[in-house]
């Protein structure tokens, strides 16, 4: 085969990936794979010791397992979403730089206790996990547009969610304080 013709060949795979969403994800944890059914017919299943380099550390303590659903989606949508994009690649550089500084230690510390871990699982890592796939769904209709759009649309919703959260907490401190 010609060189152009492996390259015509990944144009169209990378064509095809960006016109599937997923519709139906299914986690086998004893397995340790998770199977995603995607809108045009086709699958594709993740085994998770693959991917226990790219753990997400604090997630992965505060829920006890790289295959808790949670810990799943925060990795999947780095993986599958962040990571295919120009602007998502730039954005994991500098937080990587940022949260791995840290994010290995921290875990240690919460993963050792019970307590910690049930308050950080509470009070952050839920809050994130769902708060993210509330922007990733109200940005789903734009990633049929551009795969970038989306992901700067979900970022900027997600930290818009976040600053109103925090400020609606504070201001109800100062209201009942």
């Amino acid at each position: 085969m010609s060189n152009g013709d492996e390259d015509e060949e990944e144009e169209e795979e990378e064509e095809e990936e960006e016109e599937r969403s997923v519709v139906q994800e299914i986690t086998d944890y004893e397995d340790g794979k998770t199977t995603y059914l995607y809108d045009n017919g086709t699958y594709e299943t993740v085994y998770h010791e693959e991917e226990q380099q790219s753990d997400c550390f604090v997630a992965t303590a505060c829920y006890g397992s790289a295959l808790d659903p949670h810990v799943v989606f925060l990795r999947r949508f780095r993986d599958a979403q962040v990571m295919r994009t120009r602007i998502g690649n730039n954005f994991m550089r500098i937080f990587n730089a940022f949260y791995y500084s840290f994010s290995p230690s921290l875990a240690s510390f919460i993963r050792c206790r019970r307590t910690v871990r049930f308050i950080v699982r509470c009070l952050a890592v839920a809050p994130i996990v769902y708060l993210l796939r509330l922007s990733c769904y109200l940005m789903r209709p734009l990633s049929r547009v551009s795969r970038e759009a989306s992901i700067l649309g979900t970022g900027v919703l997600f930290a818009l969610i976040c600053a109103s959260c925090i400020w609606a907490v504070l201001a109800l401190v100062r209201v009942l304080g």
